[in-house]
This record gives structure tokens, C-alpha cells and sequence, in this order.
């Protein structure tokens, strides 16, 4: 079988892509211009500096023996020999160099594959049921929709510029097992009087304020999944926020909106697309497979093991689906290519692989024979097929250890849990099922919200020391109309994980037999026993006592957001800005004694330093680097600046208030209002004159006018003036904001009619 089609479009946008790669390489192109132009084709920077990923769209998993053939060669010769399968069941190449972006993306278009809108604010990878076409419960083969509709959204230029992120999935039966009922737009296979279609399900999603999908429509024909999921994204492409990223999702949209202005909406751009024609999708029904008669082979004991936790029997008589657990959704690029030869050997013309959204590989259509042949090839691939299904089952991001968002290394206490685990000496095989999944960060990217029990990577604190902690998330359901997301309960340190972990699952073991599932014990007395048995962990010893806390799983280093930007891990930084606020507020409410002014002038100056990546540990350094980053800057008074040396006096209450009140004016970007406000001088003579460089920006949306901008201010002599038109709203009020924050001087902004000129001077 084939999967998507790769459009003409596409392959002019690589063209374009080349030409903008070489700008770049000869310095005729900005970095942040490059950068949002190669994000959309999947490659982001890791960080690791100076190292890329490439990530691969696969709809719905679909991925042919050849097309892994064409991965595994790409990763020995590009990448670090490693494939990694997403939480959206497509591919990753870690570790790419600059110099083989070209070379990558064009073997991948000559292979069926593209990475276009595998990153950026893209209609992304549409996930579907790894079991689809041979699910037992199924309505009907959602494969051709998912593979017509992501060819569809291909060839749209209009999938590549949204406020954020747009997501699609697909299931084939209420079970959900696709995720229809947490994403942007989800179907769910029905049959209405002898039709095919979908039950429908909008504005869902994980991350920040994370929001189970609002049903839609209980019936939608299946030749109108394009017209409604095109429709759809052209009321976000119009309406979402594209000034806050952190409030851009669709679910806020439907939030801010409601849901009746929202259908309203909607239902319009139905009849507009339907006006306009090419809304049709061809859907490629994949030939049947006829039923034969085949017993299964006698088994040793290992190979009955493996059986018993990892074959599942398919609709289609005969023929049986093996799960594959990657360890951290890892596959050796030379065992993906020994497995994309035999299967190919002996399976030529059948559907045979998927990679689903647990992370793992799927081989389908096999007999039971030929499944069989293949197991001690499963065995190199990945020695979990040799152990219990909850280890196989677990999922989890890159976090830190890569990830420029991430907070810690999910992949480190992931592998410390198994440990603890099989140590302590835990009945695995009675979790069958049971899912743990974990993030670096509330990103999501290991959908520990859909978990049974899932964590999610954040800061605390012990004195000055911050450590890698986790909050705890326990008892999801999944299932159309049933879906709901795990229950935050409590956090715990990084270093208690594996014995917290432990503990728990020996306790579920013992009373699961009382309960329909973990999610019923959690809503009857679980979620208290949960939070008691953190707080029996809640405490880490003092940094001098201990050290171990203070180190990630796998880190070499002593844990610390020093260093990485705002936009990378802000979450991270809001923990300890948060911790150190509600100290400080407790102690102005306690007793003014010597000691507790000293405490409150510490927690003053400590409490947004990090914002400035500054992680100062002893008092003294605190107070300095106060000094430096907020007296010296004006965002604090320096009638304040005596307060800082010496014996602390009560004058550190107002210093405490004047910190509390600066956080207030805090953006999503760890920036203050005062820092927001562009320093417009005042006309003079001097900055009347002609300006050096004019350009006309009017119709330029954000980014993009700002990034030209910018890159017309890096072609220009420092004290040069650029004269720049720009729209009303938006491109107005961030704009000038931006170029301000980089140094650059905003000299006048006049409004002219419905547009305004704006005059710069290159720092």
C-alpha cells in the first residue's frame, strides 16, 4: 500500500526552502526569518547548540517497508543512527547537521514523506488507531480518510500559518483509542441509515489549560471530513490570538468565543467552501484480505509469554497484529532496516506497519507462523518484548534532554521507575494495561493527561536550591462522550519518583479486584490515598546534607534553569517565582523580627532573578545580582538600593510589595510592562530627516512584519533610521514593542488614517 500524497505544492515550497537555506548559509537571511521558515518542514534546533531534529509526518502511522528502509538510511548516514517514534506516530532525526537539511528533505520527498508541517504553528500529524482496518470493534477502516485528508491538508498553503498548532484525529470505534476526543477536530467512525461518516468533536487538547474536544455533530457524512476540518481552521486562522502564543490553541478561541457564536462561524464557512467547490477528498479503499485458516505453532514458555502480552487476534481470520514496545520510543536504525527487509521479504504487498502514538511499532496482517519467525528479530529490536506490558506501555517526551521547552528528563526517571519496579520485586504482568506517561514540562508531548497515571515535569525548592520534581496526575478515561482528563493531586521530587511509583502500584495490585478500573478507584477514595502517599515523599534533604536530589535522572549536573531562555522554559521558571511569592507572602504576615526581615528582603531579591537567568544561591550573590538586574535597570526605585546592604530594616516590606507589584506586570515572555513600553523620543530635527531605508509592511501579518524588520535593521549601519509602515491593532502595538526590546531606538510613531509610520534608529 501507498500513504499520503505529496502535493506540486509542496515540492515548490522545497524549491523555495533551498533558495531561503542558501540566503541563509551566505548571510543574506536572518536567523529568526530561517528559523520560521525551516520549523514548518520540521526541523527545529535541539539544545544542544548548533543540532537539529527532523521530524517526519506519517499519517495516522502509515509507513510502508521501503519508506523505514529510506528512515534507517537517512539516520546512519545524517542523524545519530537512532529512530524516534512522536506521541503522534510519526518519526524523528536527532541530532542533524546544518549542512545536510537539503539532502534530508529531498530523499524523504523521493520516498513518499515530507516533514512539511511537521512542526510550527502547521496543521500537524493526523493520529489515528494503530489497529485501524483490523480492530474487532471497529465501524469501518479509517485509514483512506486519514491518508485523503492529510493529502488534502498538504496541498493548502493555508496549513502552514495559523495562530498555533491545528490537530486532527481519527478513531474507528467509541473506544477512542485514535485521541477524537482531546484534539482541535476528531471523528469517530459511525453508520447512519447505511451511510458511512463521523461522529465529530472540536476544540480539545493538552498543554496549558488543557480542554476534553465539545461534541459537534452526532453525524457527518464521510465525504465532508475536508470540508469540515477546512472550515474549522479558517475560523482559527481568522479569529485566533496570534499576539499571545500561550492563549492561541483553538480551545481558546472556542472559550473566548462560545460554542453558539463559534457554530455560527462554522456552519458559515461550511457554505463558503461548499460555494467555492474543490472541497471533495478521494478516498482510497485499501484491499481486503481474505480469511484463511491457521493455527498457531506450539510455543515455548518465553515465546507464550511474549504472545500472551503483545499479539493481538484481528477481524480478519487467521491474521494477528504484534506490538512492538520501544524503550523510549527508540529503534535502533540498523534493526529498523533488518525488520524492513524481512518484512518486505515476507509480506511483499500487505499493509504492514504502523507506529502509534504510544510510541511503539505495530506489524499487522501476519499469520501466526509468520509472527513467530519474526520473534527473535523482535527480541534485537528491543529487549521490552521480553518483559511486562505496563514498561512496554509506558510513554514519554525527550523532555530536557533535548527538548529547548523542556524542565526535566522524563526519559531518565522513566528508566529509574522500571528499575524500582522489577527491584522491589512487583507482579508487572497484573498491570497489564495500565498506562504511565510523562513530560518535561506541561507541553504535553507525553499525553500524561490521558494517562492512568501521568507526570508532568515542574521546579521546586529547598532553601535557595531549586531540584526536578513532578506534579502527579492519576485516574483518566478515554472514550467517546466518556473522556476526561487524570486529576492533578499532587508533586513530588524527581529523586522519590521510582519509590512513590512503587508503592503505589503494589497497593493498586492488592485492591484492584474491588474496582471496574484505576480511574473508579481514583473517584472513590483514591485521589486522598494518592496525595497522602506524596506527601509521605514530599520532603528532600538539604543541599549541604545530600546532593542527590539536586541531579535529574541521567544529568551530569547539578539541576538549574540558568541559562535557558524565556520561551524555553517558562513553565520551569514560573515554579520557582511562584514558590518564592508565596514565601514571601507568608513571611510579611508573620511577626517582624530581625530574622524574618532578613528572610523577606532574600525572598524580595531572589524572587525574579531567574527571569533574568540568574539562579544566585548565597544571599550575597542574591543581592547583587538584585541590584544589577532590577535598581540599575529602574525597574525597581533606587530609593530602595540602602535596603540591600547591612542589617535588613522594616523599609524591605515596601521593597517586598514594590517585587510582588513588578511580577504583576509580568507577560507570558518573562518581560515587564516597563520593558514593553518602547522609549519613543521626542521629535527633533536630527530625527526628521529622510530615513536611510523606507519599506511599506502594510498587510504583513505577525511575525512576519517584524521579522522583515528586523532583518532590514541587520543590513543597516548602527544610528541609521528606518522608516516602516505598518498596519493598525496588532502589527502596531507589537511591532515597535519588539524592535525596542533588541535596543533599537523607536523615534516616532504617527498614525496616518488607517496605518501608522514608525521611525527607527539601529541600535
Amino acid at each position: 500500500m501507498s500513504g499520503y500524497i505529496i502535493p506540486k505544492s509542496v515540492e515548490n515550497d522545497f524549491t523555495a526552502f533551498t533558495k531561503q537555506y542558501n540566503d541563509f548559509a551566505n548571510g543574506s537571511l536572518d536567523a529568526l526569518a530561517f528559523k520560521t521558515i525551516r520549523v514548518p518542514f520540521g526541523i527545529y534546533e535541539q539544545r544542544e547548540p548548533n543540532t537539529y531534529m527532523v521530524r517526519v509526518k506519517l499519517g495516522g502511522g502509515v509507513i510502508t517497508p521501503k519508506q523505514l528502509l529510506t528512515l534507517s538510511n537517512l539516520s546512519e548516514q545524517y542523524a545519530n543512527s537512532i529512530l524516534h517514534v512522536t506521541t503522534r506516530g510519526g518519526v524523528q532525526l536527532h541530532y542533524v547537521q546544518f549542512k545536510d537539511f537539503l539532502p534530508i528533505v529531498k530523499a524523504l520527498h523521493d520516498a513518499g514523506l515530507t516533514g512539511r508541517g511537521g512542526g510550527g504553528n502547521t496543521v500537524r500529524n493526523i493520529t489515528a488507531d494503530p489497529y485501524a482496518g483490523i480492530a474487532k470493534d471497529e465501524v469501518f477502516d479509517i485509514t483512506p480518510h486519514v491518508l485523503a485528508l492529510t493529502s488534502k491538508m498538504l496541498e493548502r498553503k493555508d496549513s502552514y500559518s495559523l495562530p498555533r498548532k491545528y490537530k486532527i484525529a481519527f478513531s474507528g470505534s467509541s473506544a477512542d483509542r485514535g485521541g477524537a476526543t482531546f484534539v482541535d477536530v476528531g471523528f469517530i467512525a459511525k453508520i447512519k441509515d447505511g451511510k458511512r461518516g463521523f461522529s465529530v468533536f472540536t476544540a480539545g487538547g493538552m498543554g496549558a489549560k488543557s480542554q476534553v474536544a465539545h461534541p459537534f455533530l452526532e453525524f457527518l457524512d464521510e465525504s465532508e471530513i475536508f470540508l469540515f476540518s477546512q472550515a474549522v481552521k479558517e475560523v482559527f486562522d481568522e479569529k485566533g490570538n496570534r499576539k499571545n502564543k500561550h492563549a492561541a490553541r483553538l480551545r481558546f478561541l472556542f472559550e473566548e468565543l462560545g460554542e453558539e457564536e463559534f457554530r455560527e462561524l462554522v456552519n458559515a464557512k461550511i457554505a463558503k467552501i461548499k460555494n467555492e467547490g474543490n472541497c471533495q477528498i478521494e478516498l482510497k479503499e485499501l484491499p481486503e484480505i481474505a480469511p484463511i485458516k491457521s493455527g498457531i505453532p506450539t510455543l515455548n514458555a518465553e515465546e507464550q509469554l511474549w504472545w500472551d502480552r503483545y499479539i493481538y487476534a484481528q477481524k480478519q481470520e487467521g491474521y494477528f497484529c504484534a506490538k512492538i514496545p520501544l524503550s523510549l520510543g527508540d529503534l535502533s536504525a540498523a534493526k529498523a532496516k533488518e525488520l524492513a527487509l524481512k518484512l518486505d521479504e515476507i509480506a511483499f504487498s500487505r499493509d504492514v506497519l504502523r507506529f502509534g502514538s504510544d510510541q511503539n511499532i505495530y506489524i499487522r496482517n501476519l499469520n501466526a507462523k509468520e509472527l513467530v519467525s519474526l520473534y527473535p528479530l523482535l527480541k534485537e529490536i528491543s529487549p521490552l518484548v521480553t518483559k511486562s506490558a505496563v514498561i512496554g506501555d509506558s510513554v514519554v517526551c525527550t523532555g530536557a534532554a533535548t527538548c529547548q521547552l523542556g524542565i526535566t528528563i522524563p526519559r531518565g526517571a522513566i528508566k529509574a521507575i522500571e528499575s524500582r519496579l522489577v527491584k522491589d520485586g512487583v507482579s508487572l504482568d497484573e498491570l497489564k494495561g495500565f498506562k504511565i506517561h510523562m513530560s518535561g514540562c506541561p507541553n504535553s508531548c507525553g499525553r500524561h493527561a490521558v494517562a492512568d497515571l501521568g507526570f508532568f515535569g515542574k521546579v521546586l525548592r529547598e532553601g535557595s536550591n531549586p531540584y526536578p520534581a513532578y506534579n502527579i496526575l492519576a485516574g483518566a478515561r478515554i472514550g467517546e462522550n466518556i473522556t476526561r482528563f487524570g486529576k492533578k493531586i499532587a508533586d513530588i521530587s524527581a529523586y522519590h519518583l521510582p519509590s512513590f511509583t512503587s508503592e503505589l502500584l503494589q497497593f493498586w495490585i492488592e485492591i484492584k479486584k474491588d474496582y471496574e478500573s484505576f480511574a473508579d478507584w481514583i473517584d472513590n477514595g483514591g485521589e486522598e490515598k494518592i496525595s497522602k502517599l506524596a506527601e509521605k515523599y514530599s520532603e528532600v534533604s538539604p543541599f549541604d546534607e545530600d546532593k542527590n536530589p539536586y541531579y535529574d535522572y541521567s544529568a551530569k549536573e547539578i539541576f538549574s534553569l540558568k541559562g535557558r531562555g524565556a520561551g524555553e522554559c517558562s513553565a520551569g521558571m514560573y515554579d520557582l517565582i511562584e514558590a518564592d511569592k508565596k514565601a514571601l507572602i507568608a513571611a510579611l504576615k508573620a511577626e517582624l523580627s530581625d530574622v524574618n526581615l532578613t528572610n523577606i528582603r532574600l525572598l524580595a531579591a531572589r524572587m525574579l532573578l531567574i527571569a533574568r537567568g540568574e539562579e544566585a544561591r548565597s544571599e550575597k550573590e542574591v543581592l547583587e545580582a538584585f541590584k544589577t538586574h532590577f535598581i540599575k535597570t529602574g525597574l525597581i526605585s533606587a530609593d530602595f538600593e540602602p535596603l540591600l546592604e547591612g542589617k535588613a530594616s522594616k523599609g524591605v516590606v515596601n521593597l517586598a510589595n514594590a517585587v510582588i507589584e513588578l511580577y504583576g506586570t509580568m507577560d507570558n515572555s518573562l518581560k515587564f510592562a516597563a520593558e514593553n513600553t518602547p522609549k519613543i523620543q521626542a521629535k527633533t530635527e536630527n530625527n526628521a530627516k529622510n530615513a536611510d531605508k523606507f519599506k511599506d509592511y502594510r498587510g504583513v501579518a505577525c511575525p512576519m512584519n517584524f521579522v522583515k524588520t528586523k532583518m532590514d535593521l541587520s543590513q543597516m549601519k548602527s544610528g541609521e533610521v528606518l522608516e516602516i509602515l505598518l498596519d493598525d491593532g496588532a502589527p502596531i502595538d507589537n511591532v515597535p514593542r519588539s524592535v525596542a526590546s533588541e535596543g533599537h531606538a523607536v523615534l516616532e510613531q504617527t498614525k496616518q488614517e488607517n496605518h501608522w509610520i514608525v521611525r527607527i534608529r539601529k541600535k
